[in-house]
């Protein structure tokens, strides 16, 4: 008995141990015992270091302030069952800081959240948390100094930590990283802002990480004493499996000297997912796939755009990546859209069995650029084009490599100057693809037509096709994606469609099973609000009597109904699964 009750003691000796709460302020002292504010501790890396009593379990409240060269190595949570510690910044009471309020153009403010920050970018070392295992960092800043957040395990492991409300600017003056994950797995980064890292905004080298909300900025070009810049080289670059990176920004602000990798997979990347992102501005691709064991990898609803300097790179194949996919990404104001190169890099090809699927390629000079770079007799091979729209360019084709078996397929090409500049031919397999406005004659090619497309409104960006469009049910089947850019699925008529949309009736009655959208104002004489969840997201305005009075693209919040008669009219929205009913009175 005695023996029983010993460790029923022992056990909950442990679990109270096991749950202290910390403080740390600028008024502290690492002599205290930092259980309360008033008995804090002074710095970040004594509570992290071996020497603080800090134990898996427990919770260390940061107040804001600017604590200056505080290297920190978490020296806590060797053992993978190690209970998670957090390190949480508060302005003024712990808790008080819900939302990630830092924007681009903001500078650190240690009024705000607490600032590491050693004012040198050659050197302090941010905060390292190599080869230990659950630790949430939240609410801290980390400026001026060598790096910032740095794993660097020495064997592969599921590190299991969380990053969240992270602000790093100015890293590094050579090749820094702001987030550096190196045989890290099983990792959440999220609503975290980079300002200026001279390497790598992200170095994702693990498995299954998750990175979502998350912005990555470059502005300056400085020369430094070794004869580089401090200009960001890549933004996000992932080496590892299995990772998630979704609704994340990165922007090239300027003519700057780094090309500017946006978001790449290197090295032997497999089954990464980008989803919902948006890059803009990098020469050197603004999403990429570099290395042959780069593969099986998606890219979905992401967008590209263009920017100051006059060579941007949409979405790159290089160096023999093969078998990724391109679905409903968008290329907008970039000299290149889909561009094939190659620079040597142990690999005899640019590129093959990659697939762009509903995709929109506009205001290009060359939609398909397979480019002259370095090594430039090897191939491009047999990659497909499905689906996808190309409207607005000088050329469809930049051809200075030799290229076989690659097909485009139930391609709308609209608006295009010329078809081809450079010195190889071209063998391209054209299909089932309507070329309509262009600087060169129809293609030959099984099922290819020359007919205007009928699109709802390409001024806009509205690539939907009206009722009466020839490419209704022109397309084939064969090598077409089984869904379409909204995730609707193929074919909705006798046959598949041309272009990134699938076609299909509105419906002539509402179904009482269709998930309820609220709108308002309701009654409305003019404009009504529909739920931010359906932005980009096409919408039909539909009658009692069954007839499509308004077909749009929700660019906005807002539809305005003021030039619709008065009456009672549907709202609705497919979004892939499910069609979302709003009823409206327009008085």
């Amino acid at each position: 008995m005695h023996k029983i009750l010993l460790v029923i003691l022992t056990l909950v000796s442990f679990n109270t141990q096991a749950q202290n709460t910390y403080y740390i302020n600028l008024s502290g002292n690492n002599s205290n015992d930092g259980l309360t504010e008033n008995t804090a501790w002074r710095t970040l890396s004594y509570a992290a270091s071996s020497s603080s009593p800090v134990t898996a379990g427990d919770t260390v409240y940061i107040k804001a302030g600017d604590y200056g060269n505080d290297d920190v190595f978490i020296d806590k949570n060797y053992d993978a069952n190690d209970a998670r510690i957090s390190f949480i910044g508060y302005q003024n009471v712990p808790g008080d800081i819900s939302d990630f309020n830092f924007t681009y153009g903001d500078n650190v403010d240690p009024s705000l959240m607490p600032l590491i920050n050693p004012g040198d970018r050659n050197t302090g070392e941010g905060i390292n948390l190599s080869d230990i295992y659950s630790i949430t960092l939240k609410n801290i800043q980390i400026a001026n100094c060598l790096s910032g957040i740095s794993i660097w395990n020495t064997t592969s492991i599921n590190s299991n930590h969380i990053f969240e409300n992270i602000f790093l600017q100015n890293i590094g003056w050579e090749y820094s990283t702001a987030i550096a994950l190196k045989e890290a797995n099983n990792n959440s980064i999220k609503n975290c802002l980079i300002v200026n890292s001279t390497g790598a905004g992200m170095d994702i080298w693990g498995d299954n990480n998750h990175i979502e909300n998350c912005k990555i900025y470059s502005n300056e070009s400085q020369l430094i004493s070794d004869g580089t810049y401090t200009s960001m080289d890549y933004y996000i670059v992932v080496k590892g499996d299995n990772n998630l990176i979704k609704n994340c920004y990165g922007e090239r602000d300027g003519d700057l000297e780094d090309v500017g990798h946006g978001f790449e997979i290197k090295e032997s990347g497999q089954n990464n997912l980008f989803v919902d992102c948006t890059v803009k501005n990098m020469i050197a691709g603004c999403f990429s796939v570099r290395w042959a064991g780069v593969q099986n990898n998606e890219f979905r609803n992401c967008q590209a755009i263009g920017g100051i300097s006059d060579d941007v790179s949409a979405f790159m194949i290089r160096e023999g990546a093969n078998n990724n996919t391109f679905n409903a990404c968008i290329s907008d104001g970039c000299q290149a859209g889909i561009r094939f190169l190659l620079a040597g890099e142990d690999a005899d090809t640019c590129g093959y069995n990659n697939s762009f699927n509903n995709c929109i390629i506009k205001n290009s000079k060359w939609a398909i650029d397979l480019n002259p770079y370095y090594y430039n007799s090897a191939p491009v091979n047999d990659n497909r084009i499905a689906n996808c729209v190309i409207d607005n360019a000088t050329y469809l084709f930049n051809c200075e490599r030799p290229n076989t078996g690659n097909q485009l397929v139930n391609c709308i090409i609209t608006n295009v100057d010329s078809l081809s500049t450079g010195d190889n031919t071209l063998n391209f397999e054209y299909q089932y693809s309507d070329f309509f406005n262009n600087g060169f004659t129809m293609l030959s090619g099984s099922g290819n037509i020359s007919t205007d497309p009928l699109f709802m409104d390409a001024s806009s960006g509205d690539y939907l096709l009206q009722k009466t469009s020839p490419c209704i049910d022109s397309g084939t089947s064969q090598n077409a994606p089984l869904v379409d850019f909204e995730g609707v699925s193929r074919p909705q008529g006798a046959g598949f469609d041309m272009g990134i949309y699938e076609y299909h009736e509105p419906f002539g009655t509402i179904e009482l099973n269709t998930n309820k959208m609220e709108v308002y104002p309701n009654p409305t004489t003019g404009k009504v609000n529909l739920p931010s969840q359906y932005l980009h997201q096409h919408y039909d305005i539909v009658s009692t009597m069954g007839s499509v009075v308004k077909r749009g693209l929700l660019k906005d919040v807002t539809i305005d109904l003021s030039a619709l008669e008065t009456g009672i009219y549907y709202i609705i929205i497919n979004d892939g699964k499910t069609d979302n009913v709003g009823v409206v009175i327009k008085e």
